[in-house]
Protein backbone atom coordinates (compact mmCIF):
# COMPACT_ATOMS: atom_id res chain seq x y z
CA UNK A 1 0.00 0.00 0.00
CA UNK A 2 1.40 3.06 -1.41
CA UNK A 3 1.62 5.65 1.51
CA UNK A 4 1.72 9.55 0.74
CA UNK A 5 2.74 11.06 4.02
CA UNK A 6 5.95 8.59 4.34
CA UNK A 7 8.48 10.34 2.27
CA UNK A 8 11.15 8.14 0.90
CA UNK A 9 14.83 8.76 2.90
CA UNK A 10 16.65 9.03 -0.68
CA UNK A 11 14.67 10.77 -3.21
CA UNK A 12 11.63 12.58 -0.97
CA UNK A 13 9.31 11.86 -3.14
CA UNK A 14 5.93 11.16 -1.01
CA UNK A 15 5.55 8.09 -3.35
CA UNK A 16 6.26 5.01 -0.14
CA UNK A 17 4.53 1.70 -0.50
CA UNK A 18 4.90 0.23 2.71
CA UNK A 19 3.57 -3.15 4.17
CA UNK A 20 4.34 -6.79 6.31
CA UNK A 21 3.64 -10.00 4.96
CA UNK A 22 3.72 -13.74 6.98
CA UNK A 23 5.70 -15.84 5.41
CA UNK A 24 7.05 -19.64 5.88
CA UNK A 25 11.04 -19.60 5.94
CA UNK A 26 12.76 -23.28 6.02
CA UNK A 27 15.12 -23.34 9.00
CA UNK A 28 13.01 -20.46 10.53
CA UNK A 29 8.96 -21.23 10.32
CA UNK A 30 6.71 -18.43 10.67
CA UNK A 31 8.28 -15.15 10.10
CA UNK A 32 6.84 -11.63 9.76
CA UNK A 33 8.38 -10.00 6.85
CA UNK A 34 8.07 -5.94 6.85
CA UNK A 35 9.37 -3.73 3.93
CA UNK A 36 9.89 -0.21 2.25
CA UNK A 37 9.68 0.58 -1.55
CA UNK A 38 9.89 3.84 -3.03
CA UNK A 39 8.23 4.03 -6.61
CA UNK A 40 10.10 6.93 -7.42
CA UNK A 41 13.65 5.76 -7.05
CA UNK A 42 13.99 2.12 -6.35
CA UNK A 43 15.12 2.46 -2.93
CA UNK A 44 13.71 -0.62 -0.96
CA UNK A 45 14.11 -1.95 2.67
CA UNK A 46 13.20 -5.17 4.19
CA UNK A 47 13.03 -6.94 7.39
CA UNK A 48 12.58 -9.87 9.19
CA UNK A 49 10.73 -10.27 12.59
CA UNK A 50 11.32 -14.06 14.37
CA UNK A 51 12.38 -15.13 17.32
CA UNK A 52 15.95 -17.43 17.13
CA UNK A 53 17.47 -20.15 19.43
CA UNK A 54 20.47 -20.77 17.22
CA UNK A 55 23.42 -20.29 19.19
CA UNK A 56 24.72 -16.82 20.00
CA UNK A 57 28.07 -17.37 18.20
CA UNK A 58 29.35 -19.86 16.22
CA UNK A 59 32.25 -19.87 13.86
CA UNK A 60 33.06 -22.22 10.73
CA UNK A 61 36.49 -22.80 9.00
CA UNK A 62 36.74 -22.26 4.95
CA UNK A 63 39.26 -24.88 3.98
CA UNK A 64 38.41 -25.27 -0.16
CA UNK A 65 36.13 -24.44 -2.68
CA UNK A 66 33.21 -27.18 -1.33
CA UNK A 67 33.38 -25.42 2.27
CA UNK A 68 32.19 -21.64 -0.20
CA UNK A 69 28.77 -23.30 -0.75
CA UNK A 70 27.73 -23.71 3.53
CA UNK A 71 25.20 -21.25 3.96
CA UNK A 72 25.10 -18.39 6.04
CA UNK A 73 22.02 -16.72 7.87
CA UNK A 74 22.58 -13.30 8.90
CA UNK A 75 19.82 -11.88 10.74
CA UNK A 76 19.59 -7.64 11.11
CA UNK A 77 21.47 -7.62 15.13
CA UNK A 78 24.13 -10.37 14.07
CA UNK A 79 27.62 -9.41 13.66
CA UNK A 80 30.14 -11.42 11.30
CA UNK A 81 34.05 -11.27 11.13
CA UNK A 82 36.28 -12.85 8.70
CA UNK A 83 39.54 -11.95 10.41
CA UNK A 84 42.60 -13.21 8.34
CA UNK A 85 40.97 -10.70 5.15
CA UNK A 86 40.48 -7.83 8.32
CA UNK A 87 36.87 -7.84 7.08
CA UNK A 88 33.74 -7.05 9.64
CA UNK A 89 30.17 -6.74 9.10
CA UNK A 90 28.15 -4.75 12.04
CA UNK A 91 24.94 -4.50 12.70
CA UNK A 92 23.41 -0.97 12.37
CA UNK A 93 19.84 0.97 11.73
CA UNK A 94 19.69 0.10 7.97
CA UNK A 95 21.03 -3.33 8.35
CA UNK A 96 18.86 -6.50 6.71
CA UNK A 97 18.52 -9.65 6.88
CA UNK A 98 19.93 -12.49 4.78
CA UNK A 99 20.88 -15.83 3.02
CA UNK A 100 23.96 -16.87 1.27
CA UNK A 101 26.42 -18.97 0.86
CA UNK A 102 29.85 -18.08 1.83
CA UNK A 103 31.15 -17.44 -1.85
CA UNK A 104 28.33 -14.67 -1.45
CA UNK A 105 29.40 -13.57 1.60
CA UNK A 106 32.71 -12.83 -0.01
CA UNK A 107 31.61 -11.35 -2.98
CA UNK A 108 29.53 -8.53 -0.99
CA UNK A 109 32.72 -7.29 0.98
CA UNK A 110 34.23 -7.31 -2.64
CA UNK A 111 30.91 -5.35 -4.00
CA UNK A 112 32.10 -2.34 -1.03
CA UNK A 113 35.46 -2.13 -1.94
CA UNK A 114 34.64 1.09 -3.94
CA UNK A 115 33.99 2.65 -0.84
CA UNK A 116 37.02 2.78 0.84
CA UNK A 117 39.70 5.22 0.38
CA UNK A 118 42.98 3.44 1.02
CA UNK A 119 43.70 1.97 -2.58
CA UNK A 120 47.01 -0.09 -1.62
CA UNK A 121 44.68 -1.60 1.36
CA UNK A 122 41.94 -2.30 -1.21
CA UNK A 123 44.19 -3.83 -3.69
CA UNK A 124 45.37 -6.18 -1.18
CA UNK A 125 42.22 -7.32 0.43
CA UNK A 126 40.45 -7.37 -3.05
CA UNK A 127 43.18 -9.88 -3.63
CA UNK A 128 42.66 -11.99 -0.54
CA UNK A 129 39.18 -12.23 -0.99
CA UNK A 130 39.71 -13.20 -4.29
CA UNK A 131 42.29 -16.24 -3.59
CA UNK A 132 39.51 -17.24 -0.71
CA UNK A 133 36.75 -17.39 -3.44
CA UNK A 134 38.78 -19.54 -5.30
CA UNK A 135 39.88 -22.11 -2.26
CA UNK A 136 43.58 -21.16 -1.95
CA UNK A 137 43.43 -18.96 0.95
CA UNK A 138 42.01 -20.70 4.54
CA UNK A 139 39.71 -18.33 6.64
CA UNK A 140 37.56 -18.95 9.55
CA UNK A 141 34.09 -16.63 9.65
CA UNK A 142 32.87 -15.92 12.98
CA UNK A 143 29.09 -15.10 13.45
CA UNK A 144 27.40 -13.40 16.68
CA UNK A 145 23.83 -12.27 17.47
CA UNK A 146 22.19 -11.52 20.92
CA UNK A 147 18.94 -12.95 19.02
CA UNK A 148 20.17 -16.07 18.20
CA UNK A 149 18.92 -15.49 14.81
CA UNK A 150 22.12 -15.57 12.95
CA UNK A 151 23.69 -18.86 11.91
CA UNK A 152 25.55 -21.64 9.76
CA UNK A 153 24.09 -24.13 7.61
CA UNK A 154 27.01 -26.54 7.59
CA UNK A 155 25.38 -29.02 5.29
CA UNK A 156 25.67 -27.61 1.63
CA UNK A 157 22.89 -29.81 0.41
CA UNK A 158 20.33 -28.60 2.24
CA UNK A 159 17.76 -26.19 -0.30
CA UNK A 160 16.63 -23.31 1.95
CA UNK A 161 15.14 -21.66 -1.45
Amino acid sequence: MVEPDLKCPVCTAGNLESGSDELDVPHFGKVVHYYMRCNSCGYRINDFAFQGDFPKEDKVEIKNKTDLQIKIVRGSNGTVLVPELGLELYPGPLAETFITNVEGLLNRFLNLMPLFDDQKKIEEVQENVRKAIEGKLKITISISDPSGVSHFIKNPQTDIS
